[in-house]
């Protein structure tokens, strides 16, 4: 993986899907050749629709499937799980 391309789109999960907030944030930015990651905190949900959302959102990304989806009541001890994934 080329990690120069590489960005990690992080946000809880609201209403099955990324934040509003990272919609206004990631809009119009020009992600062809990149590879873009999503993790999040929820809790139940997992990802919800966030990786199919963030590949409409983020246009000619290679959005991966593989995100990470942590409880956010074990947040704080995810420490590790979070480096692992990196």
């Amino acid at each position: 993986m080329n990690w120069i391309n590489t960005f990690e789109i992080m946000s809880p999960i609201y209403w099955g899907t990324y934040a509003p907030e990272m919609e206004t944030a990631l809009q119009g930015l020009d992600f062809t050749g990149k590879t873009v990651r999503v993790i999040s905190t929820h809790e139940g949900s997992g990802l919800g629709c966030m990786v199919s959302d963030v590949k409409k959102l983020c246009k000619g990304a290679d959005v991966q499937s593989n995100g990470l989806a942590i409880k956010g009541s074990k947040a704080k001890e995810s420490k590790k799980t979070v480096s692992d994934w990196l």
